[in-house]
């Protein structure tokens, strides 16, 4: 009995010595792989992202007669609120009754058709509602569809007054998109995103309509409505006379300004850790649109770049090959969900400081799920452990 317990003994010292090993190296490789996500995400996923958005957008300016503004934004809206009621039915499904290798397979092209159909409906929904707010407003475009300052007072007004509204609201949150917030085709990150008021429809399926009519209809158009005021603003106030200066200057100073937000992170986290309240929602808020400034800056002088030097002469081969190429490369790289504008999130909601962290985790996501599957395989109680061990060195402390 005595070598039993010496032998289990030792058996339990060696796992404890596995555990710390491996927090400590996670602890190590972690701030690598935040670096590296980063770079991901701005320099490859990115600009994946935004040639697709081009070549899918400018295909539909090509043939502006079959894609008018109106019933283009009505179709995205109804796609995405009837892909938002039945987001758990499509979960349960298609990801919880994969379990058989042919399943799997169907599983698979079911999620990319899925993520193709929402991409496709977003795209309706934006250019449509971005169609809609320019001759409502009676914006007024010169060459290359840039604003010009005469005339746009009432889009200015519009604009400002749905910044206002969105920030009362507490959704300028929503307005971020890469390089700030990519998506893996993970399973579970597939079909399920969050809305206004988190409704089920097991619960209600009225009350989780009209939850998604609101997160769509009201909180996905006010996203809308601000990004289309800040790119005309830089329009106007970025070397209005000179196109092609003003999209480098655009790229460079976006490029830049997305470094300074991802260098400013910590010290964000930091500030929304110790502040409470409406400080901690002006911090996050401030914080947000200099990360919102950043991308659209980034967005729109990538996306005018490419007009000018991707095979200018055919725009129709141009837009075709930027938006299956890049979609194909996401695909690819296990991103194509980062196409996607949907799920609302609230401003300053989380605890400590994680409100101003921003959703940029690729090979980290990857690399865990990796880890798991070792230490299922290699280790069955491993997991169990380390919430042990982690709880008692939090006691000790």
């Amino acid at each position: 009995m005595a070598f039993n317990d010496k032998k289990t003994l030792n058996g339990e010292i060696q796992k404890i010595a596995l555990v710390m090993q491996k927090s400590d190296q996670e602890s190590n490789r972690t701030p690598a792989l935040g670096l590296v996500d980063t770079l991901l995400s701005i320099f490859v996923v990115t600009p994946l992202v935004i040639f697709c958005w081009r070549g899918s957008w400018g295909f539909m300016d090509l043939h502006a007669k079959y894609f008018p503004d109106l019933p283009c934004f009505l179709i995205g809206m109804i796609i995405h609120i009837s892909l938002a009621v039945g987001q758990d039915s499509l979960h349960a499904a298609i990801i919880r009754s994969d379990k058989h290798w042919g399943l799997k397979i169907v599983s698979h092209f079911a999620r990319r058709l899925y993520t193709y159909v929402f991409f496709t409906a977003t795209i309706l929904h934006w250019k449509g509602g971005w169609g809609l707010v320019d001759s409502l407003t009676h914006l007024k475009t010169g060459t290359d569809d840039v604003v010009l300052a005469e005339g746009s007072h009432w889009f200015l007004i519009l604009s400002t007054s749905t910044t206002l509204l969105l920030i009362a609201l507490k959704g300028l949150r929503n307005s971020i998109a890469p390089p700030f917030a990519i998506c893996i085709d993970k399973s579970d990150y597939v079909f399920l995103f969050p809305t206004m008021f988190r409704r089920k429809c097991q619960k209600s399926m009225f009350l989780t309509t009209l939850d998604a009519f609101f997160s769509v209809a009201i909180m996905g158009n006010l996203v809308v409505i601000f990004w289309r005021g800040v790119w005309a603003i830089i329009d106007i106030l970025l070397v209005p006379k000179d196109f092609k200066l003003s999209c480098w200057l655009s790229l460079v100073l976006g490029l830049l300004l997305v470094g300074l937000v991802f260098r400013l992170e910590s010290t964000m986290k930091r500030a929304c850790s110790v502040y409470t309240g409406w400080r901690k929602i002006i911090i996050a808020d401030c914080y947000i649109t200099l990360s919102c400034i950043a991308t659209l800056l980034y967005w729109r002088g990538a996306w005018a770049l490419i007009n000018i030097y991707f095979l200018p002469d055919d725009m129709q081969l141009s837009c075709l090959l930027s938006h299956f190429v890049s979609f194909t490369a996401l695909v690819v790289v296990n991103c194509s969900n980062s196409l996607l504008v949907r799920g609302i999130y609230k401003d300053g909601k989380e605890s400590n400081g994680d409100c101003v962290m921003f959703p940029c985790r690729y090979l980290r996501i990857i690399l865990d799920v990796e880890d798991s599957y070792e230490s299922e395989v290699l280790e069955p109680n491993f997991d169990s452990e380390k919430k042990i061990l982690s709880k008692s060195d939090s006691g000790i402390v």
